[in-house]
Order: structure tokens, then C-alpha cells, then sequence
């Protein structure tokens, strides 16, 4: 038999009649497809549809736990019992047995760093898993608090928080400080208000995203032939960090689920494999007649004006008789300057007064004068009536406010971060967030924080915290796809006004129509179909 949430799933017969009978007595209708995968496994896990009414899971909360379990992000559990009843048990990780030894071997007072032994646990099992994890709690309010905690100080960024431990004390109250941690934090999570919950919730809550980020990609869509559409080629750079390769694989996971339909798979510029011309040749070997390639950049840059359409050319060549469609740019987009936005608030709750006099938003940097331009363009834009910042004293009281954001760069342009930073404190900022500019982590983003900590022990008078990237927010997938949309339909137009190989811009005289990279000049025109 299949499972009838999930077509296409083996699952015992007994199971089967179990979500027959939780569909004829539960409406999920009026839920998201997958917030409701969520709630009938935790409803099939307990028979007990009154959680529902407490249930708190959305859909960012989803796209960015199935992108975490599809890209083999660790799974890191408060006790014993939740990681067992998790299928998919290889990747999680409890450290509640190495806090008993250390607790029984250790004096009283070392022993009191934390209210619990599961406490002292899940702080040691975060020290290992900092970033990237997916973080479960399902028995004890006192290892929830110090999620709660670390999200606070900003030590930890996992993909997601599942929290929902039971009992009648503390329990309630440290689901709520999780709702509001992760809101600061701006990390995603999942939880169950109230008292009740238990190993088996938090387990039914993992096992569901485990279904949805199984074997349901673009290879098996291929192999049973039922993707539908232009296929997706989801185009990455790479990147020499093992977080930052996660959280690439993790979001090209999270595009795969959104859209079950679309034949999708990933390609990569350098250092992550498979390189573009391997996986453009896959799609077509699984029967693409139509590739649509979607670059996974901010800004319009040389990989975006240069790699991709490289490889496209050479995939012309192999292949005439396959259409190939290249979409643009996320680009300074409203989704975008969102997501920056609760990046850069959450980032100021910490600190003093949990506001900030200014933000610095720090972009790759580039030779090209468009990709720099458009992130002053963000930066003006974040600026205008979104309360980042002070606003300018003396300013009409009517307009929006228009705070202080500085636009930087940490490589190959100027403003770099320490003179951004000097001239937010020339503009009168004593209290500064920084948010990198970067959908995923990587060195350039560890970067960031190394040159921000090393101007901050130069500046104890002043006050200075680097913010999360962006990561893979639900509104960053959803626009990743309606760029594929508008390549998939028709012409994408490009902004080609302030393109260096079409426009003799000042000081680039030199670049227009010349090959890029040193290479033959037919790779040019990015957006050409």
C-alpha cells in the first residue's frame, strides 16, 4: 500500500489504515501542504487531533527543515528516547550520556553549570553542532532554555528548532521563550504551546520532514517520468566551506520540495561537485527538452554574466536539439530586502538598548560596477522607511524614516568592512549591526566576522554584533522559482544599461565586448534564451 499523505510511499498496511481513518476525522484543508504533512504525522503519532489547535509550524519552518535533513545536517536531540524514535536515526546525535559521566565524575559545583544533566547535554551537543543542525527538544524545558539561550547570544544558528517538551513545569514557558528567541534570531522553528508534548511529538515532527526530504528529487521524478514542465538547473557557485556547501545542497533540497513537479538538479561554478556541464548533461540524459538555468546569486556579477552562459553554450553545442532558457538575478528584490531586514533587527536585539544607531550590510564585492551598485541600491533601500538605523535628525517628520546603512564589501570593492564601520561611527553610530549580504555561509562570511571582532577589540567604547546571512528562507525559494517562471515563458530582460561589456561605463572603457575572464567573447549576453 502507498501513504496516502505521500502517493508513491511503501508503508504497512496498518499504517495506511491509520491515515484513512485520521483523514475522515481530521480537516487539514486549510492547511499548507507541508505544515499538514507535519500535523497528521504528529496526529498519527498521538491519535490526539486536539494538538492541532496548538501546533505552531509554517512553512518556512518546513522548506528549511527538509532542505537541513535532505543535505545530511546533524539531528541533535536532548534525550535518548527522541533519538531513537527518529527513522532516519544514523545522522542524530544525543549527548545526555556523556553529561551523566562528566556529572558523576565532577565535583558539586562544576556540576551546577547547568539546572540539569539534560541541560549540560544539549550545551555540549550544540558546542560540536553550532550552525546547520536541527535542533530537537522533546522531554526537558531546561535543554530548551538553553537553546533558547545560545540563539540569544548568538552562538548557535541552527537550520530549525523543534521544541516541544512536556511536563507542568517550565514547559509552557520555555516554548514561548522559543517562539520569541527564534523570532529574534530569525531562525525557523517548530513547537506545541502549552504543557503537552513529549519524545513522540518531537519525533512524528522530524519523521514527517525526514518523508517529504526522501527520495523525491529530480532523479526519481526522471526514472518514474512524471516531472512536468522546463527542467530546473539550480546554479551554484561552491564553496570550500563544509557549512556553506550544506546549506547550498540544503537549498537546492528545499527547491526540489517546493515544486515535486520540475525536474530539478544543481550544477557548480568551483569546488563542489557536479560541475554545470555534468549536470546539464544528466537533465538531458533524464529526458529534458528544456532546461531552464536559475544562478543562485544576489547580484549581477561575472558568474551570473559569464559562467552560466558559458556553460550554456557549450551545452548548445552538445545538445541541438534541447532548448536551454537562463533566468536572472535574484536582485535587490522586496523578498530579499526582507529577509535582510529580520536579519539586521535580530542582530540589534543584541544590543545594548536592542537597537542599532547603524547597520552595515557587507556584499561579496566584485570588478563589476552594476553588482556594487546594486548593493548601495539595497542599502538605500533598507535604509527608507524600514527603522534600520537612526533616523536623520531633523528630518521631515511626515517621511519615512530614513536610518543609517552603509553598504560594504569584503572583497575586490570599497567601502571594505573596518571603513564602513569607522564611517557609521563618523556619522554618530555607537551601536552597529552587521549583516552579511550572502544567501550561504562560507569563508567570505567567516570573513565578516573576524574583521568585525578585530575592529571591535580596537573600539571597546563602542558596540558592534555581525548578524546571520540569509540563508534558505521560504521567501528566497519562492523567488527563486518565479525567476524560473519568467525564463521559462519568455525572454528574461536583463539590466543592460549598466553592463560593462554592452555600456562604455567610466574606467571600464576597456571591458565592453571583451571576452570574459580572459575567455572567447561568444559566452557573452546573459540573457539570451
Amino acid at each position: 500500500m502507498t501513504d496516502p499523505l505521500h502517493p508513491g510511499d511503501r508503508v504497512h498496511p496498518i499504517e495506511a489504515e491509520s491515515y484513512r481513518i485520521l483523514a475522515e476525522r481530521v480537516d487539514l484543508s486549510g492547511w499548507a501542504p507541508g505544515p499538514a504533512a507535519v500535523a497528521a504525522r504528529v496526529v498519527h503519532a498521538t491519535a490526539d487531533p486536539s494538538l492541532l489547535a496548538n501546533l505552531v509550524v509554517d512553512e518556512q519552518a518546513v522548506v528549511a527543515g527538509v532542505a537541513a535533513l535532505a543535505a545530511g545536517a546533524p539531528v541533535v536531540c536532548d534525550v535518548e528516547m527522541v533519538r531513537a524514535g527518529i527513522a532516519s536515526s544514523a545522522d542524530a546525535v544525543c549527548a545526555l550520556g556523556q553529561a551523566t559521566e562528566a556529572a558523576e565524575g565532577a565535583e558539586a559545583t562544576d556540576a551546577a553549570e547547568h539546572p540539569s544533566r539534560t541541560a549540560a547535554g544539549m550545551a555540549a551537543a550544540l558546542d560540536r553542532h553550532p550552525v546547520g543542525a536541527v535542533v530537537v527538544v522533546g522531554c526537558a524545558p531546561t535543554a530548551l532554555a538553553e537553546v533558547c539561550r545560545r540563539l540569544d547570544d548568538g552562538s548557535i544558528r541552527p537550520a530549525l528548532v523543534v521544541g516541544v517538551p512536556v511536563g507542568y513545569v517550565g514547559a509552557a514557558e520555555a516554548k514561548e521563550a522559543l517562539v520569541a528567541a527564534a523570532a529574534r534570531a530569525g531562525v525557523p522553528a517548530v513547537t506545541l504551546r502549552g504543557e503537552r508534548g513529549g519524545a513522540a511529538v518531537a519525533a512524528a515532527v522530524v519523521n514527517a520532514l525526514g518523508r517529504l526530504a526522501g527520495p523525491s528529487g529530480g532523479r526519481a521524478r526522471r526514472e518514474t517520468g512524471s516531472a512536468t514542465g522546463p527542467a530546473c538547473l539550480l546554479i551554484g557557485h561552491g564553496t570550500r566551506s563544509a557549512p556553506g556547501v550544506a546549506e547550498l545542497r540544503g537549498f537546492v533540497a528545499g527547491m526540489a520540495a517546493a515544486r515535486p513537479e520540475v525536474d530539478t538538479a544543481a550544477g557548480y561554478i568551483e569546488f563542489v561537485e557536479p560541475g554545470l556541464d555534468e549536470a546539464i548533461d544528466g537533465l538531458v540524459a533524464g529526458g529534458a527538452g528544456h532546461v531552464v538555468g536559475l544562478p543562485l546569486v544576489l547580484l549581477g556579477a561575472g558568474h551570473l554574466k559569464d559562467d552560466g552562459p558559458a556553460a550554456f553554450t557549450r551545452a548548445r553545442a552538445r545538445h541541438p536539439g534541447v532548448r536551454f532558457s537562463y533566468a536572472r538575478d535574484l536582485g535587490v528584490h522586496p523578498d530579499v530586502l526582507a529577509v535582510v531586514t529580520e536579519r539586521a533587527v535580530a542582530a540589534a536585539a543584541r544590543l545594548p538598548g536592542g537597537e542599532a544607531d547603524a547597520v552595515v550590510v557587507v556584499g561579496r564585492g566584485s570588478s563589476d560596477p552594476d553588482a556594487n551598485a546594486d548593493l548601495a541600491k539595497a542599502a538605500r533601500l533598507l535604509a527608507d522607511g524600514r527603522h534600520l538605523g537612526a533616523p536623520i535628525p531633523g528630518g521631515p517628520a511626515a517621511a519615512p524614516a530614513l536610518g543609517t546603512v552603509v553598504p560594504a564589501f569584503v572583497s575586490l570593492a570599497r567601502p571594505d568592512v573596518t571603513t564602513a564601520l569607522e564611517r557609521a561611527v563618523r556619522l554618530g553610530a555607537r551601536r552597529i549591526a552587521v549583516v552579511p549580504y550572502f544567501l550561504f555561509t562560507g569563508r567570505l562570511v567567516d570573513r565578516i566576522e573576524d574583521e568585525v571582532a578585530g575592529w571591535a577589540a580596537t573600539h571597546p567604547d563602542h558596540a558592534v554584533v555581525t548578524g546571520a546571512h540569509m540563508g534558505a528562507d521560504r521567501r528566497l525559494v519562492s523567488l527563486a522559482w518565479h525567476r524560473y517562471d519568467e525564463a521559462a515563458g519568455g525572454p528574461v530582460h536583463m539590466n543592460c544599461d549598466g553592463c560593462l561589456y554592452r555600456a562604455p561605463l567610466p574606467g571600464y572603457e576597456h571591458r565592453v565586448a571583451a571576452p570574459p575572464f580572459g575567455g572567447p567573447p561568444s559566452t557573452m549576453a546573459a540573457g539570451s534564451g
